[in-house]
């Protein structure tokens, strides 16, 4: 048996409902940044350090993200080279990129996903605790 619930609720309530879960859904961002920061590839720290949340995303920096995070080498088609030339679009090789683990020990690619295994009944917590706390 199945049946539909309909309610009507306030344009204030809805508002304050939407504006809780945006609160929460940045608390939860920022905590998965932190988290997933030792998994992400450091050679410098700008890559890290560039990171940034924004409303409920975390935000990678561009446009070397892609190749980093599924750790594929990329080349120019034409000359074969990972430096390509100006307007080039790279390809992908089947060659996997090698990330030094002398400051991120755990660096690799797909970082989210090995963050997420690590942490994610902490990430549930934190939004649990964020919307009911309304932090």
């Amino acid at each position: 048996m199945t049946f539909d619930v309909k309610t009507n609720i306030s344009s204030a309530l809805a508002a304050a409902i939407a504006d809780k879960s945006d609160r929460a859904g940045h608390i939860v961002a920022q905590q998965v940044r932190k988290d997933t920061s030792p998994y992400v590839p450091f050679l410098t720290g700008n890559f890290d350090r560039s990171t940034r949340v924004i409303g409920n995303a975390v935000i990678y920096p561009g446009p070397f993200a892609r190749f980093l995070y599924y750790g594929k080498v990329m080349i120019d088609p034409d000359t074969g080279s990972p430096w390509a030339r100006k307007g080039a679009t790279k390809v992908l090789t089947d060659r996997d990129l090698v990330f030094t683990d002398q400051h991120h020990p755990d660096a690799q690619s797909f970082w989210f996903e090995a963050s997420k295994t690590q942490n994610l009944d902490k990430w549930l917590r934190v939004a649990k605790e964020a919307v009911s706390n309304g932090r």
